[in-house]
Parts: C-alpha cells; sequence; structure tokens
C-alpha cells in the first residue's frame, strides 16, 4: 500500500509538472504581443539565403543606380560567408570574399556602401570590396577583399554604419561570453553603465581601409546587446538582442548636440542613455542591423534561421521597416 501511494504520488507530481511546461508552452509561443510593432511595421523585402541556413547579420541600402534596393551580410557554418544583393523586383544574387585563394569564413556582421565600396564586419576587421565588381558578378562568385583593418580595442566588429563622410563601427557586449575592454565601461548616470563603444571614422574611400586615419573622430558610448546602430540629422537609433527574449529599438536624441561627457583615446566621447533616449520599441526576438532612409528604419531578423528557427516565437522572413520615433518612450 505504501509503494502504491508513492507511486500515485510521483505520477501525480509528473502529470502537474507535464500540465505546467503544456501551459508555459503555449503561453510562449502564443501568446507574445507586439502592438507598436504589428501597428507601425511595414514588411519589405523578403530575406534570402534562409533555405541555405544563411543567419542574416548586416543590411543596408544600396545606390539606386546600382539595381539593387539592398545589400545583406551573413554567415554559414562550415562554409564562406556571404553578401546578397536584394533588388526591388525580389531578384537577388549573392557573392563571397576571399583574400588570397581562401573564401572568408569569418562571422560576417554589419554591411554598409560608403558608395563606390561595400563595408563589413568580418571578425575583428571591416573589410571592403568595390561595389563595381560585386554588381556585375555571378551568382555565387568569390570577389577579392581590396583592404581593410582592424580596431585594435575592439575583441570584434559586429555592425558598422556610414553617413555624412563617417564610417561607424560598433561592438556587442553581453557578460562571459562577449566582453568587450574593461575602458569601454562607462557609467553614464547614477544608476546606469554602458558596456560598448562606436568608434566615428572620417570616410576617404581614397585612403587603405576607406577612411582617412585609423584613429577615430570621436566615440559614442552605447548599451549591451546592441545588433545594429543608425544615425540621421538630430537622431540615433539601437538595436538590441540576444536569443529568445524580446528585440527593442532604442531612439535617441543625437548626443552631439551636447558637450562630450569625456574622452577615449584621446578623442571626444559622448553617450547615449536614460538622458537622451526619445523612444523605443518592442520587436520580435532576433533583430540584428537596421538602416534609416527617409524617416524609416529598416530592420533585419535572423529569427527564421534554421539555426534558432524551431525554438522562437515568430519566424520573420521578411525585413520590415517602421517610422523613425520621435517621442514617446514606452518599457
Amino acid at each position: 500500500m505504501k509503494k502504491r501511494k508513492i507511486l500515485i504520488g510521483i505520477c501525480a507530481a509528473a502529470g502537474t509538472l507535464v500540465l505546467a511546461l503544456g501551459i508555459f508552452l503555449l503561453v510562449w509561443f502564443f501568446g507574445d504581443s507586439y502592438p507598436q510593432f504589428d501597428a507601425l511595421a511595414r514588411a519589405e523585402a523578403e530575406i534570402p539565403g534562409l533555405a541555405d541556413g544563411l543567419c542574416p547579420q548586416g543590411l543596408c541600402p544600396l545606390p539606386a543606380e546600382s539595381g539593387y534596393r539592398f545589400a545583406m551580410s551573413g554567415y554559414l557554418s562550415g562554409a564562406p560567408s556571404r553578401i546578397y544583393l536584394i533588388a526591388e523586383s525580389g531578384e537577388t544574387k549573392y557573392v563571397t570574399l576571399k583574400e588570397g585563394e581562401e573564401e572568408i569564413s569569418t562571422h560576417f556582421g554589419g554591411i554598409t556602401c560608403t558608395g563606390n565600396y561595400l563595408v563589413v564586419a568580418s571578425g575583428k576587421r571591416l573589410v571592403r570590396v568595390p561595389l563595381a565588381e560585386v554588381l556585375p558578378a555571378e551568382n555565387g562568385a568569390a570577389i577579392p577583399v581590396t583592404d581593410g583593418f582592424k580596431i585594435a580595442d575592439f575583441r570584434s566588429v559586429a555592425y558598422c554604419y556610414y553617413a555624412d563622410g563617417l564610417l561607424y563601427a560598433g561592438e556587442f557586449y553581453r557578460p562571459g561570453n562577449y566582453e568587450t575592454d574593461q575602458s569601454h565601461h562607462i557609467a553614464v548616470g547614477d544608476w546606469e553603465t554602458n558596456y560598448g563603444i562606436v568608434y566615428a571614422y572620417e570616410a576617404d574611400e581614397a585612403q587603405v581601409g576607406g577612411v582617412k586615419r585609423e584613429t577615430p573622430v570621436f566615440a559614442i558610448s552605447v548599451r549591451e546587446q546592441v545588433q545594429g546602430f543608425a544615425v540621421w540629422e538630430g537622431g540615433i537609433a539601437l538595436s538590441t538582442s540576444y536569443g529568445l527574449p524580446d528585440s527593442r529599438l532604442w531612439f535617441y536624441e543625437d548626443p552631439r548636440k551636447g558637450e562630450p561627457i569625456g574622452e577615449l583615446g584621446g578623442v571626444p566621447l559622448y553617450a547615449l542613455g536614460e538622458s537622451n533616449l526619445v523612444a523605443t520599441v518592442v520587436l520580435p526576438c532576433m533583430s540584428e542591423e537596421i538602416f534609416e532612409e527617409e524617416g524609416r528604419l529598416f530592420v533585419l531578423f535572423e529569427s527564421k534561421a534554421n539555426k534558432y528557427k524551431l525554438f522562437v516565437r515568430q519566424q520573420l522572413s521578411r525585413i520590415y521597416s517602421l517610422p523613425v520615433q520621435t517621442s514617446g518612450a514606452d518599457e
């Protein structure tokens, strides 16, 4: 009788656990809600490469005369990383990059276009290739890298952005597995510390690496888990995400309107924090790089990559855009 009672107790406990797990999974997969995103977002182009196992990372607009709308970067497991070109019609093609005879397989992060060149975050460096060589290339072609440069105090370059003659490069921080230099851990308020840096370089396509000098013009202190950065007249946005939790877009007033908070490596240091936060928008998980164009912010997601799609609540297979937010911070 005693053994029977124990067995009944174990079965009851197991049943309760299974029921609780079932309820959790139902809430997790079907209870998500993104009212801001649903109200504001507009679906744009389909994300290419997902069927091949690509993990999308970077996104930028291309000049209208190129015949393509977007360039997108990403990486694959056990294969060279890729750059995709996406036309308004939905037609796509990809190229890989090579140094010498070897195609690059390091993690491709962000991508940006400086006019005549595509610049890609590749491991610890920014590398570039002429757009004029990428545009006529056949699908799957390997394009030689022109040059690049390493950012000395970055452990890796996560994203990049070009605007108004400046080339920006930023890093991703998450404690334990994506650390940053201790000098980049900066208090920006009484209860607020940032852990990443975005450097701004004076762009010059005629110089090695596409920058006039490898010393930045200024630095911007940013929060943790930044996947993308965009800047426009008067404003800056960050895309933050890691794993399955919700993503966020953070909209700030451009801190360069005021005085720098100090220096980093001998250059002016500005900060993004609560004091200049304008608005936030909650998104489905795994937002990646962003860019601003004509008052809209374009967002790339990697949630439908084969690597993650079985675990996420919303598998997003398209690029989305939403209006730049100028008021109404909403956590």
